[in-house]
């Protein structure tokens, strides 16, 4: 559930390889969605945030050692890093734990709406504008979530629970990519990740003083390494895919996961989508992909006006 920040773009790569990237960290953070969901239950939360956590730190630490160096990772910033770490760790543990209650597809289609809190948190905390085209975006998109909320209110406590949760995660990742905006423009990239796992996997580590972790099976091994592996290898191509391509180009991708998410459920987990996810979920991509064009809109006017002004 972590975002990118955007690096400078190197013109002997296209557009292609950007988009390529970009494809492979969307399949790889849904098959580390899979995995989680796989464990189910019988890993408590925190070992698999844990895990996630320990196997992303040193493959990132090693990465940056042979790119950017070790030095990438020294920072003065440890209140901004705590708030926006704080935020995505308690986002990650709502995350995980949903996947054991809600369908996989539909946990997918929640994640949509982050853009859609970010706007509102943007609105209230950093007295951003919101103008006719986002108010669209955000009624449309919110009708959508209703639509593919709606029928788990009324089913039964875990799928409600599992709602709740997963809403729950999409606000706190909109808070830390709030936190995130402040950022990215001083820290970077490597050094963003970097903390944000040694956050997770801190307080991950904490749980199991609360309530001891049992000892995986030779299965659920694997499958902690494998959503550990996934989860890093999403990261990193996501974060690199921007070095090629215009974020334009590559953010609408995200919504490929949707089609992965679907296709994973129904051939792994057997689950079918119901019909109220097919139509309220285009809704939430509507709205989302009509904030990002904003988004891009808004980026064009700043970056010419700067032009000018020189």
């Amino acid at each position: 559930m972590m975002p990118a920040v955007s690096f400078s773009r190197d013109p002997s790569h296209g557009a292609l390889l950007g988009a390529g990237l970009k494809l492979i960290s969307v399949f790889c953070l849904a098959a580390m969605a899979a995995c989680v969901k796989y464990l189910g239950g019988a890993v408590p939360a925190g070992q698999v945030v844990f895990f996630r956590g320990a196997i992303a730190l040193v493959v990132i630490a090693v990465f940056a050692w042979r790119t950017e160096g070790l030095a990438v990772l020294k920072t003065g910033n440890w209140r901004a890093h705590a708030a926006r770490s704080l935020a995505g760790t308690v986002s990650m543990f709502c995350w995980f734990i949903s996947l054991t209650l809600i369908p996989l597809a539909q946990m997918t289609a929640i994640t949509f709406t982050i853009p859609l809190f970010l706007t509102i948190l943007a609105m209230v905390f950093l007295r951003e504008q919101i103008h006719a085209y986002r108010w669209t975006a955000l009624i449309v998109g919110f009708v959508g979530v209703l639509i593919i909320v709606g029928p788990s209110l009324v089913d039964g406590q875990g799928s409600t629970l599992g709602v709740g949760i997963a809403v729950v995660a999409a606000v706190l990742a909109a808070f830390a990519l709030m936190f995130l905006r402040r950022m990215s423009g001083h820290e970077h990239a490597l050094t963003i990740t970097f903390y944000f796992f040694v956050t997770s996997s801190s307080i991950a580590l904490m749980t199991a003083i609360i309530a001891p972790w049992p000892m995986p099976t030779r299965e659920q091994w694997i499958l902690l390494g494998l959503t550990g592996a996934f989860g890093v290898l999403g990261q990193l191509t996501m974060t690199y895919c921007y070095r090629y391509a215009e974020a334009s180009l590559v953010a609408p991708l995200d919504y490929a996961t949707m089609l992965f998410a679907i296709a994973i459920g129904y051939y792994v987990f057997g689950e079918v989508p119901r019909v109220t996810t097919w139509i309220g979920a285009p809704l939430v991509i509507i709205a989302g992909g009509i904030i990002l064009w904003r988004e891009y809109v808004n980026l064009k006017r700043i970056r010419s006006a700067s032009r000018l002004d020189a």
